[in-house]
């Protein structure tokens, strides 16, 4: 009954996150109005700028389902948490860098400073993402959210 409770719990955690980080997705997939924009080079960009919108987004190994998965399945939802019946959404933020590591992860949108520290953990601890983000054909840092959802069934 535990492992049925459990598989329940991380099923509608990876829809949520799987919904959002969609939406996300495509508020901020890049945004063409016809102009030729100028050209950036590699010398041309500071070391740590970090870019909200870029030509292609960071690839994870396995695309969006398996980003999502990874977070479902390294989650731990903290046994105080559930003693006191806590829920709700977490966003986190965090960077992916040039080489495609994930830094600097912090709570965007906090529900409980238990719920808070563990997404950040589950986050930090992303492998390398396959693919760097890419503006005007220099690889760059870009910003990147996900959303986790914590609910008790």
């Amino acid at each position: 009954m535990k492992t049925i409770k459990l598989f329940v719990t991380k099923s509608v955690m990876l829809i949520s996150l799987a919904s959002l980080l969609m939406l996300y997705m495509v508020a901020c997939g890049h945004r063409n109005n016809g102009k030729d924009d100028n050209k950036i080079s590699v010398d041309s960009v500071p070391a740590d700028m970090v870019y909200n919108e870029v030509d292609q987004m960071p690839v994870y190994h396995g695309g969006d389902t398996a980003l999502l998965s990874f977070i479902a399945k390294n989650t731990v939802y903290p046994e105080e948490a559930k003693k006191k019946n806590i829920q709700g959404r977490v966003v986190v933020g965090f960077i992916v860098e040039k080489d495609g590591a994930v830094s600097e992860a912090n709570i965007l949108s906090g529900v409980d400073p238990m719920l808070d520290a563990e997404a950040v953990r589950v986050v930090s601890s992303l492998p390398k993402f396959e693919k760097a983000g890419i503006k005007k054909g220099v690889t760059v840092r870009v910003k990147y959210m996900v959303p986790i959802t914590y609910a008790l069934r």
